[in-house]
Order: structure tokens, then sequence, then C-alpha cells
């Protein structure tokens, strides 16, 4: 049994590592509300997260049905918390 068997729900398991697998800090998932957060990137990996998304789903020839959202907390001028989340529909 590997790492992502031991600790990533399965519906959700395959995204995960994919994600990791492309350099994106994954710190949290569910297979259960299928969803994946993560340390946040800049725009450029916005595109590229998307373009790793959406290329997967299409060569399974699904359709691919995801929000990513970007949280950022500031307190006192300071970023105090900083992630994304990613959610499948």
């Amino acid at each position: 049994m590997n790492w992502y068997e031991e600790n990533i729900e399965e519906p959700i398991r395959e995204i995960v590592k994919i994600l990791r697998d492309n350099g994106f800090n994954t710190t949290c998932s569910c297979g259960h509300e299928m969803y994946v957060e993560g340390d946040i990137v800049i725009d450029y990996d916005l595109k590229r997260m998307h373009d790793l998304l959406y290329n997967h789903y299409s060569s399974k020839n699904l359709t691919p049905n995801y929000e990513i959202t970007f949280f950022v907390k500031v307190k006192d001028g300071y970023i105090v918390e900083n992630y994304f989340h990613i959610r499948f529909f």
C-alpha cells in the first residue's frame, strides 16, 4: 500500500496525486465532499492548475466541472492565511 492509498480517500486520490506530482502542495482533501485544498499559487500556476485538471478529465472523455477559489486573510497588513480550494461537481 502506498502513501496515497493510506492517506487519501479513493474518490479524490487520483486528483490529489496529479496535483502533488505537478508541484501543487495539497494540505487537505475530502472524497465525500469532493474537494482539495492547498497552498495558494500565483496567477501563472492558476492557469497551469486549470490546464492540468482540464486535460486530465478531457483525456478520459469526461466533462471537467470544478471551481477553484483562493482565500487570502490579511491581519494588521500581513497575510496570515492563504490557500486554494478546488470543488468538483
